[in-house]
C-alpha cells in the first residue's frame, strides 16, 4: 500500500512539472524577447581588443594628469572558487585581463578589502 502511495505521489510531482514546462509565453517573456532582438549585436569590430599586458594599473594614491573616460567599475575576488587566496601577481593579470576586455588603458583607485580588489577602469582620451 505504501508502495501505490509512493507511486501516485511521484507521478503526479511528474504531471505539474510536465505541466509547468508547456505553459505558452507570458508578455514579460514577449518583451523581453523583442528589446533583445532590437539590441543590436556586438561585434569584434565593435569592441577595441586591447593587450593585457599594456594595462597599466594605479594606486589610489597616485594622481593622474592625462584625460581619461571612465569605461566601468572592475572587481576582482581575492580567493578562487575552491576558496583558496589567489596571489598578487595572479590578481593583477586578473584586473588586467578584465580591464583589457573592458577596452580600457588603465585600472585606477584600487582599493583591496579583505574579499576583493576593485577599480575604476578608464580609457585615455585622443587629444
Amino acid at each position: 500500500m505504501k508502495t501505490l502511495y509512493l507511486l501516485v505521489i511521484i507521478s503526479t510531482g511528474l504531471f505539474l512539472v510536465l505541466a509547468a514546462c508547456s505553459t505558452p509565453t507570458t508578455r514579460h517573456e514577449q518583451t523581453i524577447k523583442k528589446q533583445h532582438a532590437s539590441l543590436k549585436p556586438i561585434t569584434q569590430a565593435t569592441l577595441e581588443l586591447k593587450n593585457p599586458l599594456a594595462i597599466t594599473l594605479y594606486s589610489a594614491r597616485q594622481p593622474l594628469n592625462t584625460p581619461y573616460i571612465i569605461l566601468g567599475k572592475a572587481t576582482i575576488s581575492k580567493y578562487n572558487l575552491g576558496g583558496i587566496k589567489r596571489q598578487e601577481a595572479c590578481l593583477n593579470d586578473a584586473m588586467r585581463k578584465l580591464a583589457a576586455s573592458m577596452g580600457g588603458d588603465a585600472v585606477i583607485n584600487l582599493n583591496k578589502d579583505d574579499k576583493t580588489i576593485s577599480g575604476l577602469v578608464i580609457a585615455y582620451q585622443n587629444t
